[in-house]
Parts: C-alpha cells; structure tokens; sequence
C-alpha cells in the first residue's frame, strides 16, 4: 500500500502560466484626504436623514397601537395618538424633502444607474455621486459599479457627457457605519446623491474636482487607435502526478 509520502514524492515538478486578465476594471483614482473630506460632510449633511427616518419609526409604531386599540372600550379619542406623531419637526422636514435626493443601498444604486445608462440625455434623477464603502463589503458584492458608472457616462452624447457630473468614489473600512449612523438605518454600503440640493450640490462639486472620472476602456467610447500593450504571464511552479501514478493511489 503506498502511503501519501510516497505518492507525494513520485510527483514530478512542473511550471504553469497564466495570463494577466485583460478586463480588469480600475477604480476611479481619489486621495485618502478628498475620501476623508468627502464622508466627513456626508456624514453632516446627512443628519436629518436620521430624524426623518426616526419619524417614520414613531409613527409606525403609533399606527401599530392604534390598531390593537380600536376594538378596547376606553379608546374614546381614536384620532389623538395621530394627530401628536403625524407632525413634522424642521429637522424631520428637512430630511424628508433630502430624501428625494439620496438613493440609500446597493440595489437600489444600482436600478438607478442602470436606468442612467439607457438615457442618452440629463435627466433630474441622474445620480451624481456614488459612494461605495469598498473596504466594509465583499467586493464581489460593489465590483458592477466602476463598469456600471462608466456605461451611465458613455451612453450620453458627446455635448451631454461634458456635462455629467457622475463620480464614483470607493471609501475605506469604517465608513459603512459612519453612513448608517448619519442616515439612521443599520446598514449603508452604497450612497448615491442626485443633484439639485443645496448642501448636497457642494459635496458633489468636491468630488468632482478632486475625483477622477469612472472609465473602462473597452466599454462605449472609442478614442484614437488602439493601443497594444505587452503580456504579463506569470509562471507558477508545481507538481504534477501521472495518471498511472494517480490511479495507484485512488485504487490504494
């Protein structure tokens, strides 16, 4: 009976090569302070996000208790309960007319863009920041955006595309729960802003001078001749058992 050892050691040393993988999509390129900056006033101008939110939650919760009431006999006054959540703080306010302009989760970012690409003009729901919290998620889970992004920018005309604003901004780990906490809910992997709000319109300029522009080359525009570049093949050393060898060791 031959043991591992023995078997391990009839394997004859081989080489493979492997070629570099010729769509590999690049990040849009950003400082480490223009991210810092850029979530700091996110997370600031997002607040009455939170309020909003916290608002609903109440008058959810109102709602739930006026039903289980509406049977019992000492409900006299059926309307005071929504009549005292239904009222909107300035804050709440302020955060609800915000939401118009924030698109909150991964899905629903990416419908958004999604219907981006198929509009060959501007459009008053265009995103035009995206930010991705790339260093909080699994990053097959975030790796359509650069393409996506970039197909949403391609699909406008030449006059319209100067115009675009779209940037794509990947942020390091922690800012999921920054995200969450300035908006109020558990969890904020992806963030996109329309633009059109005051406050929201100076974060987007921000990111616009200090981002550069989502690109992969070989979806949409063309520009110039093509370029060849030189292939990147890596050897990777290991060991090979003959099939004689193999059908030892399995009949063993």
């Amino acid at each position: 009976m031959a043991t591992a050892r023995a078997v391990n050691d009839k394997r004859r040393q081989v080489f493979k090569h492997a070629l570099e993988k010729p769509y590999t999509t690049v990040w849009p390129s950003s400082s480490t302070e223009t991210q810092t900056e850029i979530l700091n006033d996110l997370c600031v101008a997002l607040h009455p996000l939170s309020s909003y939110f916290a608002h609903t939650r109440r008058v959810s919760k109102a709602q739930h208790r006026r039903t289980r009431r509406r049977t019992s006999k000492n409900n006299t006054n059926p309307t005071s309960i929504s009549t005292a959540h239904d009222q909107l703080s300035d804050p709440e306010l302020k955060g609800k007319k915000m939401l118009d302009f924030v698109c909150i989760g991964i899905n629903s970012t990416t419908r958004a863009l999604e219907r981006q690409a198929q509009r060959s003009t501007l459009h008053a729901n265009d995103l035009a920041l995206v930010i991705v919290c790339k260093g909080d998620v699994e990053p097959q889970l975030v790796a359509h955006f650069p393409g996506l992004a970039h197909a949403a920018r391609s699909a406008k005309n030449d006059s319209v595309r100067r115009e675009d604003k779209l940037r794509l901004v990947g942020v390091a780990a922690g800012a999921e729960q920054r995200l969450a906490q300035a908006v109020g809910q558990h969890r904020v992997s992806v963030l996109g802003i329309r633009a059109g709000h005051a406050e929201l319109d100076v974060i987007v300029e921000k990111a616009q001078s200090g981002c550069s522009v989502p690109s992969v080359p070989w979806i949409g525009i063309q520009r110039g001749d093509p370029v060849f570049h030189p292939v990147c093949v890596r050897e990777l050393q290991t060991k090979y058992l003959p099939k004689r060898l193999k059908m030892t060791a399995n009949e063993n």
